[in-house]
């Protein structure tokens, strides 16, 4: 029997012998009036969602489309120090591996949903679209070639509860809802104040985490409120780099968790002001992180050796800056209508700099210290809602005014020049800075029109239907659909079903993302040019390039939930997306890499010099499966005891199902200038095939014990053009919280307690990890690799 039915079996199972074990007269009764005073105070009413439709929040389990809802307990409880990491562990299908050596995107990591790309999903904040950064990730990482969300720059103690809607939703919210949304609620009104401070560090010693926040919060007249969430966060680096038998068995590399320091800040405010509510909120995160490239070794032809004796290692140490803000008004007017007007600004300033390096072009008169320039991007967003209630029917829309703007700052000189020293190399060792040729500002506008209608055929026979046009300064229009059914088939069983188109937009980076060099082999030879050039550069333009077009998508989902009491629920559900057009960085274009590559093609890169170029284009179609099962279970039990069970699974296959035409002016086909098994790897095969999820938590007078138990399934990467297997693993996660008095919470926990690591590169992998096998693990190991790590936690009420 597979894995995946003996969970399913399992399932079944556990739901069975909840249902026998829960109180029967609970379970059969419908009519909480008729029960006493002790067993109403203990009932666990629905998780609310407001994602997923635009007629307000209603219970998450009654929704047409599948809504998982994840609590500030549950969050605090994973012992991780952000909410991307503390995701990764609760959302079965949310993959956050912690790539290294990677240059920029060591310092913000991608995440991704149901096994597509981190901007094929949507972010928001209570319900207001959040910025992407302004970071491409261009190496060999999951998600290369995209700009995703970071979602660390959001405090934890802030946050009341995430939504994940695990469906498409394109025609309800615009571009990049493909994969999900996941909707971030800031902590409201009735909360408590607190502070707590957290040590932890890994089971090597390292990675040692300070960090301690503050959230205060001020009740005002009328439900209103004032929130306010301050945190810093000190995170130590880690490092599982192994030794290099080239430099004298020397562990010279830094091969993990970058060194990074947050200081956050959350607001979130309402002031009610009689038919209407005034609001805002805003994040905002400024960070500093420091992490290695490759090591330089003494007698490196990249080194200078009167200035580095022994070698180096050049430091990647970025400043970003990151911040949004959501101001508006909404109300009820007489008629029972409610509209909502806001406006949201979001920012990113991704600022490189490099440390403990040179440029050896400039000989000893090199600095050791470069700016190697920023990328910057701002979205402003105008929001125009209504719905009305109409009978048993809802009737939603609005109007939507995006502007976005992305820009490439230049850096020092010294950062990207070639000097005149008999050396290849050019620019900062370990990120050469960007150029006044790649400095770029481009802006684009968006006006969208949404509708969304709920219809009630029945009591038990729910319809919605969402439509939105958009018009995009820079590519044309989109026009897409969405049909969502519920059917209660009995009061304890319900089928939901959605059918829906969606697009994203290409990003801004993607079509003006610009990152070119030269180097020199020698004193003689003529200056070489390489790199990623935009597609509206002359030179990518010669080559075939043309300008990105939507990547869109069909998307269908089709699920059931049992709830046979209020303790118990099981459901599943099924989904398959089909993208086309999706964008993707080519290969490298040269004559050395392309064997075939046509006489013209070769003519365009020896009349500008050109060693090799690399432009965006849409270039594939792909098809992802899968299935989503959850079961929640929560039991009163005796002398106050409570016990709550949270199992999912998630298993989801996305396999390359179209191969665009290639540009006929380069004589090759898309296989070959898209797809070299690396590639095909990544997008395939580099994320878990699935994942299992079992949370629990116990409470009993003054303690709870919280366990967490995951499964991450096996994932592929490539060695030497050969795909290479890495193993299925299990993590177990446990906290101990202590309540020390009326307003003293101390919690102890571990993650990863039996210190399991993901498989190792294979003992014949020298041709990527080196004879001193320095790069022992996979950077797309989803739980990372530093093994286990433990945490003391102190919290105080006031």
């Amino acid at each position: 029997m597979s894995a995946p039915h003996r969970f399913v079996m399992c399932l079944a199972m556990a739901g069975a012998g909840a249902a026998l074990a829960g109180d029967k007269a609970v379970q059969e009764s419908n009519d909480y009036y008729r029960r006493p005073l002790e067993q109403l105070l203990q009932v666990e009413t629905q998780a609310k969602a407001a994602v997923g439709s635009r007629g307000g929040a209603r219970d998450a389990l009654d929704a047409e489309v599948p809504i998982d809802i994840i609590t500030s307990a549950q969050l605090q409880s994973t012992g991780q120090p952000d909410l991307q990491r503390a995701l990764a562990v609760l959302v079965p299908g949310f993959n956050a591996p912690r790539p290294s050596i990677t240059d920029g995107t060591d310092h913000a990591p991608p995440f991704t949903l149901r096994g597509l790309s981190p901007d094929q999903v949507l972010v928001l904040v209570n319900g207001k679209r959040l910025h992407q950064s302004s970071l491409l990730h261009n190496n060999g990482t999951v998600g290369r070639g995209s700009s995703g969300v970071d979602l660390a720059t959001i405090p934890l103690r802030a946050i009341e509860r995430v939504e994940v809607l695990r469906d498409g939703a394109a025609a309800q919210y615009g571009s990049d809802a493909i994969a999900g949304i996941i909707n971030i609620i800031l902590k409201g009104y009735g909360q408590r104040s607190q502070a707590t401070v957290t040590y932890g560090r890994t089971g090597e010693g390292d990675g040692i985490t300070r960090q301690g926040t503050l959230f205060h919060t001020l009740p005002l007249a009328g439900d209103g409120f004032i929130n306010l969430t301050a945190e810093w966060r000190d995170r130590g680096a880690t490092n599982r780099a192994g030794p290099d038998a080239s430099d004298g068995g020397r562990i010279n590399t830094h091969f993990g968790d970058a060194d990074t320091q947050d200081g956050l800040f959350a607001l979130n405010a309402e002031l009610p002001r009689g038919d209407a509510t005034l609001y805002l909120h805003g994040l905002y995160d400024r960070r500093r992180s420091s992490a290695g490239a490759f090591y330089r070794t003494a007698g490196d032809a990249r080194n200078i050796a009167a200035i580095y004796p022994d070698g180096f290692l050049p430091r990647i140490e970025p400043k970003i800056l990151d911040f949004s803000a959501t101001a508006g008004v909404r109300g009820v007017l007489d008629g029972g209508a409610r509209w909502d007007i806001s406006y949201t600004h979001g920012h990113n300033d991704y600022h490189f700099y490099v440390n403990n390096s040179l440029n050896t072009s400039l000989g000893l008169a090199t600095p050791t210290s470069f700016d190697s320039g920023a990328t910057r991007y701002t979205q402003q967003i105008l929001n125009a809602d209504f719905s009305k209630k109409i009978g048993r029917h809802t009737v939603a829309g609005g109007y939507e005014f995006r502007q976005e703007h992305y820009r490439i700052i230049k850096g020092d000189a010294a950062s990207y020049m070639l000097g005149s020293a008999d050396n290849f190399a050019y620019g900062a060792q370990g990120f050469p800075g960007f150029s006044p040729e790649n400095a770029v500002s481009a802006s684009r506008q968006a006006h969208s029109l949404y509708g969304d209608l709920k219809y009630s055929a029945t009591e038990r026979l729910m319809l919605d239907a969402a439509a939105r046009a958009e018009h995009y300064s820079d590519f044309g229009s989109a026009l897409n659909g969405k049909l969502a059914l519920r059917y209660r088939a009995t009061d304890d069983l319900l089928f939901r079903s959605s059918v829906s188109t969606g697009f994203r937009a290409p990003s801004l980076s993607q079509s003006h993302f610009s990152y070119t060099g030269t180097y020199r082999n020698s004193n003689d030879a003529a200056a070489q040019f390489w790199g990623n050039f935009a597609v509206d550069h002359p030179v990518a333009r010669a080559l075939g390039a043309t300008d990105l077009k939507p990547e869109k998508s069909r998307h269908l989902t089709l699920g059931m939930v049992f709830q046979p009491s209020s303790q118990l629920t099981a459901s599943a559900d099924v989904f398959v997306t089909d993208i086309h057009d999706r964008i993707l960085p080519t290969g490298y274009i040269s004559a050395y890499s392309l064997s075939s590559l046509s006489p013209q093609a070769a003519a365009v890169l020896a009349q500008n010099n050109i060693d090799g170029a690399v432009y965006f284009t849409n270039a594939i179609g792909t098809r992802t499966r899968g299935v989503d099962l959850r079961l929640d279970y929560s039991r009163e039990m005796d002398k106050g005891a409570r016990l709550k069970l949270v199992a999912a699974y998630q298993r989801s296959r996305t396999r390359i199902t179209e191969l665009n035409q290639a540009p006929e002016v380069l004589g090759v086909n898309m296989t070959d200038l898209i797809l070299d098994p690396f590639t095909r790897v990544l997008i395939e095969g580099s994320q878990p095939a699935d994942a299992i999820k079992l949370w629990s938590r116990y409470s009993h007078g003054s303690y709870d014990l919280v366990l967490n138990l995951n499964r991450f399934g096996k994932f592929h990467s490539v060695s030497a053009y050969d795909r290479v297997t890495f193993s299925a693993k299990w993590t177990l996660d446990a906290e101990l919280c202590l309540r020390l008095a009326k307003d003293v919470t101390l919690a102890l926990g571990g993650v990863n307690l039996f210190d399991v690591r993901p498989d190792q590169w294979g003992q014949t992998d020298d041709s990527l990890v080196g004879a001193g096998k320095v790069i022992q693990y996979s950077q797309y190991a989803p739980f990372g690799y530093n093994g286990a790590s433990y945490y003391l936690r102190l919290g105080v009420n006031f």
